[in-house]
This record gives C-alpha cells, structure tokens and sequence, in this order.
C-alpha cells in the first residue's frame, strides 16, 4: 500500500463520521519514521495532523501538544533530509514535556505533560511499556506506516507475526 492509497482510506473512514482530516484538527499516534516510508509520506498529507506519538525500530517519540504549522514543517524537512532518524526532529519544535527517546534505554523519564498524554502518574516506563501506552491512547488515528512493522494481537505468537522486537 502506498502513502497516498493509506490516506484516501484515512480520508473515507473519516468522512463517514464528518471529518475532513486535511482541515480538522486530528490527534495521531504513529508507528514508522519521517525517512520517506508510507509513514513519512503519509504524515505530509494533511496540515493539520497533531502527532503525539510515534515509534519505530529504534525510537520512541513523544510531542504531547504539537502545534500543527510548526510541526508540519518539521515534518517536512525531515522527509527531505537523507536517511534521516527521530533525533534529527527539532528539539525546539517539540513541546514542552517532549522528546525523543531511545528503545533501548532501560527506562524513559516522563514528565507531567506525557504523563497527562499517557494518562499514567509513573515518573519512568520501560520504552515497551510507553508504546504500549501509545497504542492504546484515545487519539483520532493510529497510523501504522512502519515499513515491517506489525502489532500482534494477545492471542498471537511472535513467531505467527514475524516481528519480536514490536
């Protein structure tokens, strides 16, 4: 599936409910990386996207109040820069509480901005159980745009789905 084919399901499913995603604000958690996968593309397609959450293989990343104009723009230069990562995001583009966090860090500190996005009072989580958070949140979309990257139901295997590490 392509970005642009993604979307125009994202544009159905939300025009049956009276939402133009290209116009009204929308609360996304993410799973894939701005570097030009279906993700990346797919994050270009509306202006008015507030993408709280995201993660991929590597990173978790965590933006509790985007401002839609200021972080479409990142979104853009981040698209167009070459093999680009979540560390490269602008810091200060980011809101308060916010980050960029690895998966591999034994825990990610948590301010009270995240911990009111998650709806946690945890100081610390695991970076699996913040993506657990993340795909459990109450947002308007999850857009699962990861090149290879799957979310198994608890009544499959990891081996049935292929990917250990989500």
């Amino acid at each position: 599936i392509t970005a642009k084919g993604a979307w125009t399901c994202v544009r159905h499913h939300f025009g049956k409910i009276g939402v133009d995603p290209e116009k009204d604000v929308i609360r996304v958690v993410g799973i894939g990386d701005l570097s030009g996968d279906v993700f990346g593309n797919g994050m270009l397609l509306s202006k008015t996207i507030k993408l709280v959450g995201a993660f991929n293989h590597i990173h978790v990343f965590l933006d509790p109040n985007p401002d839609c104009e200021a972080s479409f723009k990142e979104r853009q230069r981040m698209f167009n820069l070459p093999r680009s990562s979540w560390t490269d995001y602008d810091k200060k583009v980011i809101s308060q509480g916010g980050g960029v966090f690895s998966r591999t860090a034994k825990s990610i500190p948590l301010s009270p901005e995240v911990q009111k996005l998650l709806g946690t009072e945890e100081k610390q989580l695991s970076s699996e159980e913040v993506i657990r958070k993340l795909l459990t949140l109450d947002v308007d979309l999850l857009y699962n745009g990861g090149l290879g990257t799957y979310v198994k139901s608890s009544q499959e295997t990891h081996n049935e789905v292929g990917d250990k590490s989500n």
